[in-house]
């Protein structure tokens, strides 16, 4: 009761009642609606275009939520006289169902008999949208657990200190210990990885912010790991990150790289092998300008082989293609290069060599190189579709007369990199120094 309430109190209670911010439905004991509020028939229809009426409180209600209404709700109400929270929906007007939260009690007359049910209806969209999206984070979690479980690698958490908070059932396998051992001791002596004492300290102070460090070393048991390992940032401040670090267990590819890098040792050297013995037999059987000629062009195949890297010599750096090509020419002076740095595969590699070595060649005999004031320029150039632009360009040197004839070398040039590399590829003979240009896609 109101105190000193009057005429002007009990417009202002109306008035609450009213624009309550939420729903206020007054039923009989059968159901049928007596009153609702402001607020509960804006939601029934938002722009009042359709005067939606209702005659009972199951009728605002969708399908579910009627039949729980009669199988529970209602005997509830006559049972303990309310009901507290119900999970419902009401329909609207040219709407999608409105989610609320339903509550109601029963109210007696002196007699002790039902004389009405009032009803409080609260909008459940943003809490059925947390609800949700807790649930979805509940089944990531859940779906994420799993994976952690069921892994074959090694996954800890590391707290900032570098002591042991969790590990999965991988970590057992991989490590021999169990949880119960691990736990709280420090991850050095848990992962006692050879030759690197200390490593997560080290490693955990070198990793840049957001990032992921990543390397392998052997462990005491003789296994071979890849480790990562990642801030968590629970805490979000620095230095008091927690750590993810996963152990995978790469044994067999190491050995693999290994045997296949003594292979390709091998490899090398018995072709090195196999161009001396050519080259013996080409100065035995030729002239000795022919051999010498011969000869410089299996070494340019030679400086090809030795210019691949990685462990299955399927790369090589274009920049060493040209060192070897600038020590020819007589130093970075007489060949000057500009351009980004180029990886070129096997395939493209040898031809490139070969064509590098036949354009000194004639630039020392004849060209820029035969005179000491000139010099060769070498442009590179990306463009789009991933194809390399090279120039050639000869300044300084004798003026050049156009052959009246293509040589060996040309015909080479021309031949070989339009035949290996799908080259386009185009000589000029200006006077005031040779110009070679080459264009073709990367691999």
């Amino acid at each position: 009761m109101i105190s000193g309430a009057g005429p002007r109190h009990l417009d202002v209670a109306a008035e609450l009642i009213e624009d309550a911010p939420c729903g206020i439905a007054v039923t009989d004991p059968d159901g049928r609606l007596q009153y609702v509020n402001a607020t509960l028939a804006g939601w029934l229809d938002p722009g009042g275009r359709h005067g939606v009426a209702r005659r009972s409180l199951p009728e605002m209600l969708t399908l579910p939520g009627r039949l729980y209404y009669e199988t529970h709700m209602a005997p509830m109400m006559r049972l303990q006289g309310f009901v507290r929270e119900i999970s419902c929906a009401l329909q609207v007007a040219d709407g999608p169902p409105l989610p609320v939260m339903l509550s109601g009690v029963a109210r007696r007359g002196p007699d002790g008999s039902f004389t009405r049910f009032d009803y409080t209806i609260f909008d459940a969209r943003e809490r059925r949208a947390y609800e949700e999206e807790l649930r979805r984070a509940r089944r990531e979690a859940d779906e994420l657990a799993a994976i952690v479980r069921s892994s074959p690698n090694a996954i800890l958490r590391v707290d900032a200190t570098g002591r042991v908070r969790s590990w999965n059932a991988g970590a057992a396998r991989l490590l021999g210990h169990d949880e119960a051992a691990a736990l709280d001791r420090p991850v050095d002596e848990v992962i006692a990885l050879e030759a690197q004492p200390g490593w997560f300290a080290r490693a955990a102070s070198q990793a840049p912010e957001a990032a992921e460090i990543l390397f392998e070393a052997s462990h005491a048991s003789g296994s071979v790991f890849e480790v990562t390992l990642t801030p968590i940032g629970e805490t979000g401040l620095p230095g008091q990150e927690s750590w993810s670090v996963i152990l995978r267990d790469i044994t067999r590819r190491s050995s693999a790289e290994r045997q296949l890098r003594m292979m390709f040792d091998e490899m090398r050297h018995r072709v090195k092998n196999t161009l001396g013995v050519v080259a013996g037999i080409a100065r035995q059987t030729l002239s000795r300008a022919d051999a010498e000629q011969f000869v410089s062009r299996l070494k340019a195949l030679s400086q090809a082989h030795d210019a691949l890297s990685g462990d299955d010599g399927s790369e090589a750096e274009l920049r060493d293609l040209l060192d070897f090509t600038r020590r020819e020419a007589g130093g970075a002076a007489r060949l000057r290069v500009t351009g980004p740095e180029i990886r070129l595969s096997a395939r493209q590699a040898t031809p490139l060599s070969m064509a590098f070595h036949e354009l000194v060649t004639n630039a020392l005999k004849y060209g820029a190189l035969s005179s000491a004031a000139g010099h060769v320029q070498v442009d590179l150039a990306l463009e789009p579709g991933n194809r390399l632009r090279l120039s050639w360009r000869e300044r300084g040197g004798p003026p050049v007369v156009a052959p009246t004839r293509s040589g060996f070398g040309t015909k080479m040039i021309g031949q070989v990199l339009k035949a290996e590399l799908g080259a386009d590829v185009a000589f000029d003979f200006d006077p005031e120094g040779f110009c070679f240009r080459a264009v073709f896609a990367l691999d």
